[in-house]
């Protein structure tokens, strides 16, 4: 039977067992999908051990593991390797592929008619996921993108921002936003500086349990793209890379995913 699974630190909690074995189910595919969860200095050894089983076909790679997967592999598609991060591999015989579903699956989550050449857009975090969500909107067309971190981190791919800007500063910039996408775990927005915020504003977060985040939680009355959504879209594409099609995101499946992220 093929093997699948998910490599992180705290892949335990991970949804991603649940959404492919409900389509290897579904699609009567013969294969599991399982984690792994290991603590860096054990990471290494685990990946090659793994990366030399035959019966895995497939891996998805999750915080804090994104970049630090690159050397075990003996390609990269193209958006990996401008990204410098990879969530999912394709293990042969031959080949280990890494590629990059996180980019395109955020750009999959924007509301239809979202104009990003037009909008404001605040990214909190600049991790491994940020530096993938930064990359999806800049090759769609974004323009007015600023990014804050705690600490100061040179920014990628972009030629007009050299670094992060400070979260402190953060305040003076939430009131012309028009999205604000949220990559660190917990919430780091002020409380004073939460009504700066406007109603019209779409918030985003990456983390999917609970899906109404601490930070979400915050705005009631505003559009909101939730972590899961991110979670689906990308899972969506590292299947049609080892299947060569797309999944059916159904009702059964969000029925099963809710109860799970209450």
């Amino acid at each position: 039977m093929k093997q699948f699974f998910v490599i992180g630190n705290r892949t335990s909690k991970s949804l991603s067992p649940a959404i492919f074995n409900y389509w290897f189910a579904k699609y009567k595919i013969q294969a599991r999908y399982y984690y792994i969860e290991t603590k860096e200095k054990d990471f290494d050894k685990t990946i090659v051990k793994e990366l030399k089983n035959k019966d895995v076909f497939g891996i998805n790679v999750t915080i804090p593991y994104k970049e630090k997967i690159i050397k075990h592999l003996d390609t990269l598609d193209k958006h990996s390797k401008y990204i410098g991060a990879v969530n999912c591999i394709t293990n042969t015989k031959y080949k280990k592929k890494g590629s990059n579903t996180d980019w395109s699956g955020y750009y999959k989550t924007l509301p239809k008619g979202f104009n990003l050449k037009k909008s404001n857009i605040i990214i909190i975090g600049y991790g491994g996921a940020a530096q993938a969500i930064h990359y999806s909107i800049l090759k769609n067309g974004a323009k007015k993108i600023k990014i804050f971190n705690r600490t100061k981190k040179r920014v990628k791919f972009s030629n007009k921002i050299k670094y992060t800007l400070n979260l402190k500063t953060i305040n003076e910039h939430l009131g012309s936003s028009d999205l604000i996408i949220n990559t660190a775990p917990k919430n780091l927005i002020k409380k004073h500086d939460q009504k700066k915020i406007g109603k019209q504003t779409i918030l985003s977060d990456i983390v999917y349990k609970p899906k109404i985040t601490t930070f979400l939680k915050q705005f009631p009355d505003n559009k909101k793209i939730f972590g899961i959504t991110m979670l689906l879209e990308q899972a969506i594409l590292s299947f049609k890379i080892w299947f060569g099609f797309a999944p059916k995101v159904d009702k059964k499946l969000l029925s099963i995913l809710n109860r799970l992220i209450k």
